[in-house]
């Protein structure tokens, strides 16, 4: 669905009101252009729709200037610690904190929705020189090295086309490292096979949206194999976790990461969960005799985040 910067700042202007995000039945207060932005799926309970909605308007939200993003996640009631307030609660909340009156809040609360919505229309558009239409991942194959120089994901990805989708697709890569100030590394996308990478982006929540050309336009049913790789470079230091946060609806996920002899983590956990609150479920992951881990994922959902944290080791210990 092609979405307008109107039509979502509408539907969030109807989502602030009562109890936000935190609302009972939420699902019935959630309008067309903001189910598209956050994936939310007919089928979707009420519970997992908040998820996907706080998720992704969290997210989002990154790109606003911090006192609009303040307003804005208060507004909506983004934060559980504003569970059971009314829209006019938390307006006098940000109004004491910001040292402002509540009229003025509500100003600053109208351009915030207002930016974000353009925003975030821009970043969900289609890649440049095509339609980015209906399509999902079949299967995701992610090989994280971190026992090089340069750290870096190795993707095998399997897509299949549910409409006439053209020749370009717009994909998110997780970067392996962090940089010297703990953001994102200086990041470089390569082709392998089966795509051209035209068109970059880096995103707030540090994933790389990359816009693929593929070498021929894809018609309903088929079915087209390409590979990626991210390299990390300048790194300041590897990441404790790695996430993948399908923006489409993914078949099976499976994560190889091969960790350095040097710092090989002391307990490795299995992640499941939604995109700004993962949760750790079920056993610990075992680090084999070649210092990796595997773990593979089945019918992932977008609005989730899937993968491992780990523990690392000091160094010098």
């Amino acid at each position: 669905m092609e979405i307008s910067p109107a039509e979502l700042a509408a539907d969030l202007r109807r989502l602030r009101r009562g109890r936000g995000v935190q609302a009972v039945r939420l699902g019935d207060e959630v309008g067309p252009a903001l189910r598209a932005l956050c994936g939310v799926e007919e089928t979707d309970p009420h519970a997992a729709v908040r998820e996907k909605v706080r998720a992704t308007l969290r997210d989002s939200s990154e790109g606003l200037p911090f006192d609009l993003r303040a307003v804005f996640v208060g507004a909506l009631a983004l934060d559980v610690d504003v569970a059971g307030k009314f829209l006019g609660d938390r307006e006098r909340s940000l109004a004491d904190e910001f040292h402002r009156d509540v009229r003025t809040i509500r100003r600053r609360v109208e351009e915030a929705i207002d930016l974000f919505a353009e925003n975030a229309v821009a970043r969900s558009g289609p890649p440049p020189g095509g339609e980015d239409g209906d399509w999902h991942v079949e299967r995701l194959e992610a090989l994280v090295r971190l026992d090089v120089p340069e750290p870096e994901c190795v993707e095998r990805r399997t897509i299949v086309a549910e409409g006439d989708i053209g020749d370009h697709v717009r994909v998110a890569a997780t970067p392996p490292a962090l940089g010297p100030a703990g953001d994102g590394a200086d990041l470089r996308a390569v082709s392998l096979f089966g795509a051209e990478v035209i068109g970059e982006q880096r995103v707030r929540d540090g994933r790389l949206l990359l816009d693929l050309r593929l070498p021929q336009p894809l018609s309903a049913g088929q079915r087209h194999e390409c590979g990626l790789v991210v390299r990390a470079c300048g790194a300041g230091g590897i990441r404790s976790h790695y996430l993948y946060r399908p923006e489409r609806r993914c078949e099976s996920f499976e994560l190889r990461v091969r960790f350095p002899v040097e710092h090989v983590p002391t307990s490795v956990s299995l992640v499941r969960g939604a995109a700004d609150h993962p949760e750790v479920v079920g056993d610990e992951v075992a680090v084999d005799a070649v210092h990796e881990v595997r773990v593979t994922f089945a019918d992932l959902r977008s609005g989730f985040a899937y993968g491992i944290r780990w523990r690392p080791v000091a160094r010098g210990a």
